[in-house]
């Protein structure tokens, strides 16, 4: 063959490598950034206490208490729609990628419809059944 051959086929062989790192691979490497960014926050808001129902609060400090619990609740629930959007617009928009994780067992949708869930202002089974579904769907370890 001639040298303008292999010359040739080297560069296409690395034009379509950067392609293929550029298509599938940084929005792979940004869903394992998100994915690492939930676990975070799932670890670091996981003992915030669930108020304990309103109609029970009889003392001033209980009262005080309840509407401490309930900011700090309304919080981690906003923390976790903003990151529960995010997986779910990566899922629509980067669908190679998608397609690429769900081989391996991730799913950024489900991750994303449950994290947009409201339910950890409720104690007991609700959280975690949140933590369940939300882990099985990022693959988290126990």
């Amino acid at each position: 063959m001639q040298w303008y051959v292999y010359l040739l086929t080297v560069a296409a062989t690395g034009a379509f490598g950067w392609f293929a790192l550029e298509f599938l691979g940084r929005p792979i490497r940004k869903f394992f950034d998100m994915r690492r960014l939930v676990r975070q926050q799932m670890l670091f808001l996981a003992n915030v206490p669930a108020p304990q129902p309103r109609e029970t609060c009889v003392t001033s400090k209980q009262i005080q208490r309840y509407d401490i619990d309930l900011k700090n609740v309304r919080e981690v629930q906003r923390v976790f729609r903003d990151l529960g959007s995010q997986m779910l617009a990566f899922g629509e928009n980067e669908t190679a990628a998608c397609i690429a994780i769900k081989s391996f067992g991730f799913d950024p949708s489900i991750a994303g419809h449950n994290l947009l869930s409201n339910t950890l202002d409720r104690s007991g089974t609700d959280r975690a059944a949140f933590r369940k579904k939300v882990g099985g769907a990022l693959r988290f370890k126990s």
